[in-house]
């Protein structure tokens, strides 16, 4: 040996894989996809796209089961039900998990305590998301119920234009 010795290796305290936030991603949107879709060719749809938004995230299909999950929302009446309560927070959730699929290969390890200002800030929005979705629902009369589907409608297709734009771009190297 030339008396060289290798530097140190930082410890970087409590890691998990990055493979389990996959995991986490499935345990969301497996059960979502087969409670929250509508009957038909839809749950298996959805269970379809989980699996390719899993196994390849650079894909970006996890936005597109997002738009089918919220599309779904529109093809039941305009009450308030714990399914579209769950929708909602669950789609953001899938959100930033894809997000961190995206930027996380499967076999790098992560420091819990990085993940937590998204926590954190999926919370702070969920409350009040929340909060106004249950009052919005409330209020609105079931006459008045259309206008909430045709918005919601309007920004659903909105999003699966942009969400279309980018799945198609080139990725950049």
């Amino acid at each position: 040996m030339s008396g060289v010795e290798a530097p140190p290796t930082p410890d970087l305290g409590l890691t998990v894989p990055a493979w389990s936030l996959r995991v986490a991603f499935a345990v969301v949107a497996v059960p979502l996809a087969v409670t929250t879709a509508p009957s038909g060719p839809w749950p298996g749809v959805a269970v379809l796209l989980t699996a390719v938004a899993l196994a390849v995230p650079r894909w970006r299909v996890a936005w597109v089961l997002i738009a089918v999950l919220a599309f779904s929302t529109l093809l039941e009446p305009g009450t308030l039900t714990l399914r579209l309560l769950a929708v909602i927070a669950a789609v953001h959730v899938l959100h930033v998990l894809a997000a961190w699929m995206l930027v996380l290969p499967a076999t790098a390890r992560v420091q819990p305590s990085v993940l937590l200002p998204s926590l954190r800030r999926v919370i702070l929005i969920q409350v009040p998301v929340q909060a106004v979705a249950i009052v919005l629902l409330l209020v609105a009369r079931p006459a008045a119920a259309p206008w909430l589907a045709v918005v919601s409608g309007g920004a659903i297709v909105g999003l699966v234009v942009l969400l279309a734009s980018l799945l198609l771009a080139r990725p950049r190297a």
